[in-house]
C-alpha cells in the first residue's frame, strides 16, 4: 500500500468531527468485507492515537448499528479498548460451514451446524481470556495457515500481510494486493468528499 497515500488519507481526516472519523476509519479497514473479499474484519479501538476512538465507539456504536449496511458483533470491551468484528452475514455463514472449517472449529467447542449467533458467542467466549486462534477462520483465511501457525507457534512463515502466510505464498501475496487495493480506493473517495457511509451503502465499492 502506499504510504504517501495513506499519510495523505489521515491527515485530510483530521478535520471531521469524531462520528465522521470514526466511520471514515471503519470503512478503510472493512473495505476488503464491503468488496466480499473477506468474510469479516477485526478492528480494536482504542482510546490512544490521534483520536480516542474508544470513547468514540461508545458514544456512537448505535447510530452505526441503525445506519452501517454490515453487521458487527462486540468480542471483548476492555478498560482502554473495544474488539469488534464486523462481518458480512452470508459470506461469514458460508465459511463457518465449510467441512474442513466445521472439523477444525470442533476442536475448540464449536458445534456442528451451530447458527452463527452461537458461533460468535462462543468466539467472543474465548476471546475474553485470549485472541482464539480458530478466529483466522472467521477472518478468511486459509485453514492450512490457520494449522500451520499454530504447529509452528507463528514462526518460519514464508511471508506476512493481513496473516502469518506458509502456503501458497504468491496466492497470498495476491490476495493481499486486493485487500490493498479496495482500501485504497476507499482513501480515495473519502478524500474527495465522498461520505464514508456512502461508500458502503450505495456499494461504490
Amino acid at each position: 500500500m502506499c504510504n504517501e497515500l495513506a499519510k495523505n488519507f489521515i491527515d485530510s481526516i483530521e478535520k471531521f468531527d469524531d462520528k465522521t472519523y470514526l466511520l471514515s476509519i471503519i470503512i478503510y479497514n472493512i473495505a476488503p468485507v464491503i468488496a466480499k473479499y473477506k468474510p469479516s474484519y477485526l478492528i480494536i479501538f482504542h482510546d490512544k492515537g490521534r483520536r480516542n476512538l474508544y470513547e468514540a465507539w461508545e458514544k456512537y456504536k448505535n447510530f452505526i448499528k441503525k445506519e452501517l449496511k454490515m453487521e458487527f458483533y462486540q468480542l471483548k470491551k476492555a478498560s482502554y479498548n473495544t474488539a469488534v468484528l464486523f462481518y458480512n452475514e452470508d459470506d461469514l455463514s458460508s465459511v463457518l460451514k465449510q467441512e474442513r472449517h466445521v472439523e477444525f472449529l470442533s476442536t475448540y467447542g464449536y458445534q456442528k451446524n451451530m447458527s452463527l449467533e452461537k458461533s460468535l458467542e462462543r468466539l467472543k467466549e474465548r476471546y475474553e481470556k485470549e485472541c482464539p486462534h480458530e478466529i483466522g477462520i472467521f477472518l478468511g483465511y486459509p485453514i492450512d495457515d490457520v494449522i500451520d501457525f499454530i504447529n509452528s507457534s507463528g514462526k518460519d512463515a514464508l511471508t506476512f500481510g493481513y496473516w502469518k502466510v506458509y502456503n501458497n505464498k504468491d496466492e497470498a501475496i495476491s490476495t493481499f494486493k486486493k485487500y490493498d487495493e479496495v482500501k485504497e480506493k476507499v482513501m480515495k473517495l473519502i478524500m474527495h468528499g465522498v461520505e464514508p457511509l456512502n461508500i458502503i451503502n450505495d456499494m461504490l465499492i
